[in-house]
């Protein structure tokens, strides 16, 4: 073996380089569901209840804050779940622009953006399905405020996605935040929004719905929504589609915490 290493130097680095590539391929494969359990389901849910920690539920006249019995249920794994809440986002969906189209009709200013849809999961490797149900439920199919644009001198800005729209003022602290990215066009909130997700909460490991909005690995904190629900309600809108379009659920994880 050594005098074919030493008659054969090239062959030898070339084997190492295919290693180290598959050890990297293999690692990068698993990272995205590295799992440091921190928490037990029990510690969570105490600090989801800590001062400063706002947990929203909708009832007749409007979102009102969340009971202690609400956010427990709602952080709760249920086998009733729809697996979409704990799927790996980052997986892009092989879907075509008339298809997205067809997902886009009626929801209001977003008609007709499939193509922009797809180039966003393309760029920032964000599912297409979850980024439509996701601006669908922001903006109320569309027809929202923010959605429609609010008039700043001779501009009008957009966001799709509710980024930055504080619920004591969610227009005036989301169009601020749209003014800020410069959220000119729906374009580019679209383009805007996902980029967002990716570098705000996929690369900071919180790659399912669940996660983005329970942080298991730091509760109470770096949480996209105060809507207990906002998860379930997203996940709803993306079964109907993938059902409707016959698409396999992928990387499903529903192991957040440490075992009493």
């Amino acid at each position: 073996m050594k005098q074919w290493l030493k008659s054969h130097p090239s062959a030898f680095f070339v084997c190492v380089i295919l290693l180290v590539f598959v050890g990297l391929l293999i690692v990068n494969e698993t990272s995205i569901f590295r799992n440091h359990k921190v928490y037990t389901f029990e510690e969570a849910y105490e600090q989801q209840l800590q001062n400063g920690v706002l947990h929203t539920k909708s009832g007749e006249a409007g979102f009102v804050e969340a009971t202690h019995e609400d956010i427990k249920h709602s952080m709760k794994i249920k086998h009733t779940d729809s697996d979409l809440m704990y799927m790996d986002l980052s997986e892009p969906v092989n879907m075509s622009e008339a298809e997205v189209n067809e997902m886009l009709k009626g929801s209001g200013i977003l008609e007709g953006q499939g193509k922009v849809f797809l180039e966003a999961q393309k760029r920032y490797e964000v599912n297409v399905i979850y980024l439509v149900s996701h601006a669908q439920l922001e903006t109320g199919q569309g027809q929202s405020e923010l959605a429609q644009g609010i008039q700043k001198g001779n501009q009008r800005y957009y966001n799709f996605f509710g980024i930055g729209a504080f619920d004591r003022d969610a227009i005036k602290t989301g169009t601020s935040y749209a003014m800020k990215a410069k959220w000119t066009s729906p374009e580019k909130a679209i383009m805007g929004g996902a980029e967002f997700v990716r570098q705000q909460y996929f690369e900071n490991g919180q790659l399912t719905l669940y996660q983005m909005r329970w942080n298991p690995q730091a509760p109470g904190t770096h949480q996209y929504a105060s809507d207990v629900d906002w998860a379930t309600r997203i996940a709803q809108q993306m079964a109907h589609y993938y059902k409707s379009y016959g698409i396999k659920k992928e990387r499903v994880l529903k192991d957040y915490y440490v075992k009493n």
